[in-house]
């Protein structure tokens, strides 16, 4: 990677751990499918009337939204309505690297080396860490399937985005997401009728414009736009792990902005998983060097 698209990288990661501040801001006066539909449709005027529609076919786009922003937003942010904490979620949320490496790897045979391998193992276990943590915590395990539901969607998402390829990725943010607007609005329609839409939307404060806000123009066009982007010129497994760092910013947010408790568990298992991305990132070069040095001393 060249020294703008680090930075790009970097600063997608800083905007994604903040979001998940901003999630929690939504969900105390939101439901998760009102908070969705006024993301989305934020996200959509008036760009949708201005930015041209890529060169993709339909159904590429119907897959976008459906997985990258419906299904995933929507696990997601029912995640932390439920009580999950939100640094818990954004680590957790994180585990989308490594099933984006595992469908990459089955869909176009990129490569799945050992230190992929071992990554997978420790982040698994990091996981199953934050798991008995929240069994210790007393908090719903229901919000932990949610969020790697979310994290599957993600990476087929994904999945999705490395197919269509290199085009613009600001106008696929947009019009992959027309479908997402009607997804979220129906649901929102069926759980709660148009009354009930209606009045929680009446009953925002600043606190939750704000959030929808960020979630829509930050957090949605700058950061997806960009990932889309990094994520069309770089394999999968080069992007995707890069944003196991997200969970770091959340923590600290969630730790200091929100007060969320923190067991020794979870902070065991946080520490797994960032190690889990320190081999996924470095393990391939520290292999071949073991290599090197053994043909080496054969030698």
């Amino acid at each position: 990677m060249n020294k703008k698209d680090i930075l790009l990288a970097v600063m997608v990661i800083l905007l994604w751990g903040v979001n998940f501040y901003f999630i929690r801001l939504g969900v105390q006066e939101l439901s998760p499918m009102v908070l969705g539909l006024l993301r989305f449709v934020c996200l959509l005027v008036p760009a949708v009337f201005i930015i041209k529609r890529p060169a993709v076919a339909w159904y590429w786009l119907v897959l976008y939204g459906v997985t990258i922003s419906f299904g995933q937003f929507t696990l997601l942010f029912w995640a932390i309505w439920v009580g999950m904490p939100t640094g818990i979620v954004a680590l957790t949320h994180q585990s989308q690297a490594f099933f984006t490496v595992l469908i990459a790897y089955f869909l176009w045979q990129e490569s799945l080396k050992v230190n992929h391998l071992l990554a997978m193992i420790l982040a698994g276990v990091g996981l199953m860490l934050v798991g008995v943590g929240q069994y210790q915590g007393k908090l719903p395990m229901m919000g932990l399937l949610l969020t790697l539901a979310a994290a599957l969607s993600w990476a087929v998402g994904n999945a999705v985005v490395k197919k269509v390829g290199q085009v613009n990725a600001l106008s696929l943010v947009i019009w992959g997401n027309v479908i997402t607007v009607l997804l979220f609005a129906v649901a929102s329609m069926a759980l709660h009728g148009v009354a009930g839409v209606v009045q929680q939307i009446e009953g925002m404060t600043w606190r939750g414009w704000l959030s929808v806000g960020f979630l829509a123009y930050v957090a949605g066009l700058m950061g997806y736009a960009s990932w889309g982007s990094l994520l069309a010129r770089y394999s999968a497994g080069t992007i995707t792990p890069l944003a196991l760092l997200i969970p770091i910013i959340a923590l600290m947010v969630a730790y200091f902005a929100l007060k969320e408790p923190l067991n020794g568990w979870h902070w065991l298992g946080s520490a797994v998983v960032m190690m889990a991305l320190v081999v996924q990132v470095f393990g391939g070069r520290w292999f071949k060097r073991g290599q090197v040095n053994e043909s080496t001393n054969v030698d």
